[in-house]
């Protein structure tokens, strides 16, 4: 079998559409995703008030986060100005970046062409994409995590004490991005594969200490300086409610059985996650280099940790993806190179698979009733399963570089699709698009305990909010035309008050509906 030769130029031209995929209408969908409403406007209010240590939203602290992202994003608004693609930006240069380091620390330690089929892995898989577009802390989190696990590594490997300085860096930039989980579980990889390769003389030196003032020096300014200024409330919320408690209980109704963390990953790793078995079966041959093995400790060590978590989301164990995509990607550099022999059994798995997300769609997009007239749209993403199936009975597809590489294409244009078409029709419909006009137009805008974020993000002051019949009802007092925004759940106590219902709106794919009501001037 003829082995195939790697040109780098392959990667250059991969990371060129891979930033095609991340830029790409960035900033054609809303603001509204509850996490990006209130991180864009967060760091908007310190942008605009010059408030770099307490953060804000709606004039309220905001203890939910560290503020790395805050600062970011402050950066790209003065660049940019104010809007969706300026809160975006930088999350996508973090995809970037998390591609480049990935490539060149895999491509130190294995061969280019599994250094390149592992940027493969991660530029196809739509979850990375779709994070890596948001406005979130979680791109800057998976950046500096990637890249102290990596240059962790490559101390231990290789004794650079620089990479030591490297990794305390980027774990502290991690701090300031999620918290202390970001030292904690990479902390815990590190220290485990030390265990395992018995690298106690070089953690044993003076190098260990410098480096840990390196990483206070970075990290804990901030964290000293916001607990002052808030007088330990910010502190408080953060340590306590966001992490001690988002760990023992589930948080914002995000909870579900223990195995669900891991098909998340799966399902985010779709096309190759399809090669899994294969990896399984060739797992010996697989994790015979150092870098992979280590892959393999941190991709278990996040999984492990965050199926106890009582908490979960499909983003939280992201930081490991990089690590998975390499092992995936020696896997396909195996393929390529005739190492493994793969029939076409995976293939058609990922046909099946991916059959069944165009109808799961129809069906999703049927039960909103503010989308039920998209749902056909879905059927839109069939001609991905049709040119899979098409392919499956060419004869090419069988041999190993066609197989790899027409997956790839067939996802990137199912991303494509979803990017340029499907996201923004889709997020045009929730209730903060279909109603900002209005609300917009209202001279005075109240809140009754709660009301999507959003809101807030397209208005350019803040709006009162409260829980008190009798405050709501002095406001209503005021002069000019008043409108209130509630949840379904909150309009019975609202009865009596002067107030007709203008609209309601389900949020996309959630279970509140934001209610507008304005004061009736006949009541």
């Amino acid at each position: 079998m003829t082995t195939i030769r790697y040109k780098e130029s392959w990667f250059y031209f991969l990371l060129g559409i891979a930033a095609l995929l991340l830029f790409l209408h960035i900033g054609a969908t809303p603001i509204y995703i509850l996490d990006e409403a209130k991180n864009a406007e967060c760091a908007r209010e310190m942008f605009q008030q010059h408030q770099w240590i307490v953060p804000t939203f709606n004039g309220e602290l905001r203890t939910d986060k560290p503020p790395l992202h805050y600062f970011f994003m402050a950066l790209s608004y003065k660049m940019f100005g104010v809007h969706e693609f300026s809160a975006r930006f930088f999350s996508a240069i973090m995809g970037l970046l998390t591609l480049i380091i990935t490539y060149f620390y895999a491509k130190k330690f294995t061969r280019p062409i599994i250094a390149f089929c592992s940027v493969l892995v991660l530029v196809a898989s739509t979850h990375f994409l779709f994070e890596f577009r948001l406005a979130v802390p979680d791109p800057y989190l998976i950046f500096f995590i990637a890249l102290g696990l990596f240059s962790g590594f490559t101390w231990l490997e290789k004794n650079k004490v620089n990479q030591l300085y490297v990794a305390a860096a980027a774990l502290a930039l991690a701090c300031l991005a999620k918290g202390p989980i970001a030292i904690a579980l990479p902390g815990l990889c590190l220290l485990v594969w030390i265990i395992l390769q018995r690298k106690w003389k070089q953690v044993f030196s003076l190098h260990l200490v410098v480096a840990f003032f390196l990483f206070c020096l970075i990290a804990l300014p901030w964290y000293v300086a916001v607990d002052k200024a808030t007088q330990g409330a910010w502190t408080k919320g953060f340590f306590i409610d966001n992490n001690i408690n988002r760990f023992a209980d589930p948080q914002e109704g995000h909870g579900g059985f223990w195995g669900i963390t891991l098909l998340f990953f799966l399902i985010g790793f779709l096309p190759y996650m399809v090669y899994l078995g294969g990896i399984f079966k060739k797992r010996k041959f697989i994790f015979n280099e150092p870098l992979i093995k280590f892959a393999g400790v941190v991709v278990f060590l996040f999984l492990l940790f965050f199926s106890f978590a009582s908490t979960r989301l499909p983003n939280y164990a992201m930081p490991c993806y990089p690590f998975a995509a390499i092992i995936l990607g020696k896997y396909l550099a195996a393929i390529i190179q005739g190492e493994v022999v793969v029939k076409k059994l995976p293939y058609i798995i990922l046909v099946i698979l991916t059959t069944g997300i165009p109808i799961a769609g129809y069906f999703a997009l049927k039960q909103e009733t503010s989308l039920a007239y998209m749902a056909p749209v879905a059927f839109v993403l069939g001609i991905v399963p049709l040119l899979l199936l098409v392919l499956l009975f060419v004869k090419k597809v069988s041999i190993r570089t066609h197989q790899v590489s027409m997956i790839f294409w067939i996802y990137s244009l199912f991303n494509l699709l979803g990017i340029v078409y499907l996201y923004p029709a889709i997020y045009q419909q929730n209730p903060v698009s279909a109603t900002i006009r209005q609300v917009q137009a209202a001279q005075q805008i109240f809140s009754y305990e709660i009301f999507n974020p959003g809101y807030r993000f397209y208005l350019d002051k803040n709006i009162p909010r409260t829980n008190s019949i009798d405050t709501l009802k002095n406001w209503l007092k005021l002069p000019g035309n008043s409108l209130v925004i509630t949840r379904l759940e909150y309009l019975p106590v609202l009865k009596d008050l002067p107030l007709k219902e203008i609209t309601r709106h389900r949020d996309i794919f959630e279970l509140p509906t934001t209610v507008i009501l304005a004061r009736d001037e006949n009541y």
